[in-house]
Order: structure tokens, then C-alpha cells, then sequence
């Protein structure tokens, strides 16, 4: 058996072949995201296709008539013992959360000041595109499905609307989650960012459940509505963060062309030589 020589420090080498002990730490995601800014987003986007996968899906079981109409039918029995008048006349005014002419106000009000406060036009042109996007593509696919409201419970507000997807659900997750992403974003303590994203989660989370208390939606069509103003968010969110990613590349690509340029008419022999190859 072959000894090893006495004194002699068995250590890894690195790669650059210095006796340093190995690190045996593997790297973690906020560091990979560091050293590579476009995996977040592209994430996003991976996360917004399985999310508009799973809309296409239960959007094609309502207009089936196939086993989501009858699972909302069993759900909202279930909540029926709920519907007291207390109750009711409670998220009779917690819907208005999602209401079209709420959700502007917060989106008029809230836009000037991230725009004063951040001192860009990205932050509001952000949430507006976020409000006026969802708003039209749930109109859109309102009339495309065309499907009826459940039975409203009693002293809930009626709907004149079609039901899918929920408009109230839409609205409150695409506004409320882009604006706490623009708000994380401009807070500074670690606790401020966590509440503000935690509040509009809840925000979305309470208006989605008064429609199913009110009797005005089915839960599909305010599952559909949290995907649809989800997915909205997050693909503004990814797109916005893979230009802001590309903007090096941009500059590069412009100054390698401007050198370019710069050569061509600083030795212009050479430039006629280019030319006469090019009619030859």
C-alpha cells in the first residue's frame, strides 16, 4: 500500500490550478438570474403559455357545455349556505373592487404617480396597457362564448353582461398584480415589497369570491378571470424586462455600425476599392 508523503495537504485544485479547497456551495437562483437577467423573463413567458394553455382549456369545456358546467353548478350549492343578507350585503360593496370604474380610478390615479415618482413613462404606460388590454379582450371573448349567468342571489346586484369570463376577476388580477409589481419596484425595505404584493393577491383572491357569493359568476368564470388578467400581467411584465435586456445589444449593434462608417469615410481609397469590387 503506497503511503502518501507526510505533511502533503490533499486539496482540490480549481480550474485555475490553485491548492484551494473546493467550494462545495452550488449557486442559487437569485444568483443565476444575476449573472443571467433574461432566464427570469423567459420564465415568465413559460409560466404565461402554461397559463393560456389552461384558459384555451376550460374556455373550450364552457363552450362545450361539457364537465365544468356541471362541476360550477355542484360549487355553487355548496356556497349557497353562505348567501346571508349580511353577507351579501357585505361583497355587495368588497365587488366593486373589480369594477370597471374602479379599477380606472386606480389606474388613472396610480399611473401619475408612478410616473412623478419614478420619472419614466414606462411605469404607467405598463398598468394602462395592462387595464385597456384586459378590458377588451374580455369583452371579446364575452360575445364570442356568449354564455349566461347563474341565478343571482337574493339583494345581489343583476348583471345584464354574459358571464365568461369575469370581468370583476380580470380586472382586479391584472391591475392590482402589475401595480404591486411597479410598487416592489420603487419600495426600498424587503417587508414593504412582500406586503404589497400580499395585499393585491388578497385584493384578487376577495373580488373573485364575491362574485361566487353574489351568485353572479360561476367559478369557472372567475378561475378564468384570475388566468386571463394573470397572464395579461405577466407577459407585459416579461416583454418589458427582455427589451429592457436587450437594450445593450441595441448599443452595440449601433456603435459597431457607426465604427463601421467612421473607417469607410476616414480611408476612402478603400472605400473606392469596395466599390469597383462590387460593379466588377
Amino acid at each position: 500500500m503506497t503511503m502518501a508523503p507526510s505533511g502533503e495537504d490533499h486539496r482540490a485544485t480549481d480550474r485555475n490550478g490553485n491548492g484551494e479547497h473546493a467550494d462545495p456551495r452550488h449557486a442559487s437562483w437569485r444568483e443565476l438570474a444575476f449573472w443571467y437577467p433574461w432566464v427570469v423573463p423567459v420564465l415568465g413567458l413559460v409560466i404565461a403559455a402554461l397559463g393560456i394553455r389552461l384558459f384555451a382549456v376550460i374556455t373550450e369545456q364552457v363552450y362545450e357545455h361539457s364537465a365544468v358546467p356541471a362541476l360550477d353548478r355542484r360549487l355553487l350549492e355548496t356556497i349557497e349556505p353562505l348567501r346571508g343578507p349580511a353577507v351579501i350585503t357585505a361583497f355587495n360593496v368588497i365587488t366593486y373592487l373589480g369594477d370597471g370604474i374602479i379599477v380606472a380610478l386606480v389606474v388613472l390615479t396610480a399611473a401619475v404617480w408612478l410616473g412623478v415618482k419614478a420619472r419614466s413613462w414606462t411605469p404607467p404606460a405598463l398598468l394602462l396597457t395592462t387595464s385597456v388590454g384586459t378590458g377588451l379582450t374580455v369583452f371579446l371573448i364575452k360575445l364570442t362564448i356568449a354564455r349566461p349567468r347563474p341565478v343571482p342571489a337574493p339583494n345581489a346586484a343583476t348583471e345584464d353582461s354574459f358571464a365568461f369570463p369575469s370581468g370583476h376577476s380580470a380586472h382586479s388580477a391584472a391591475v392590482y398584480l402589475m401595480l404591486a409589481f411597479l410598487l416592489s419596484r420603487l419600495l426600498l425595505r424587503q417587508w414593504a415589497r412582500v406586503s404589497a404584493v400580499i395585499g393585491a393577491v388578497l385584493l384578487v383572491l376577495i373580488t373573485g369570491f364575491s362574485r361566487l357569493v353574489l351568485g353572479v359568476h360561476s367559478p369557472s368564470d372567475v378561475v378564468a378571470g384570475w388566468l386571463l388578467g394573470g397572464t395579461f400581467t405577466l407577459v407585459l411584465i416579461s416583454v418589458q424586462a427582455l427589451s429592457a435586456q436587450l437594450a445593450p445589444l441595441r448599443t452595440r449593434l449601433v456603435e459597431r455600425a457607426r465604427t463601421r462608417v467612421k473607417h469607410a469615410e476616414s480611408d476612402p481609397d478603400r472605400s473606392g476599392t469596395d466599390t469597383k469590387r462590387t460593379e466588377e
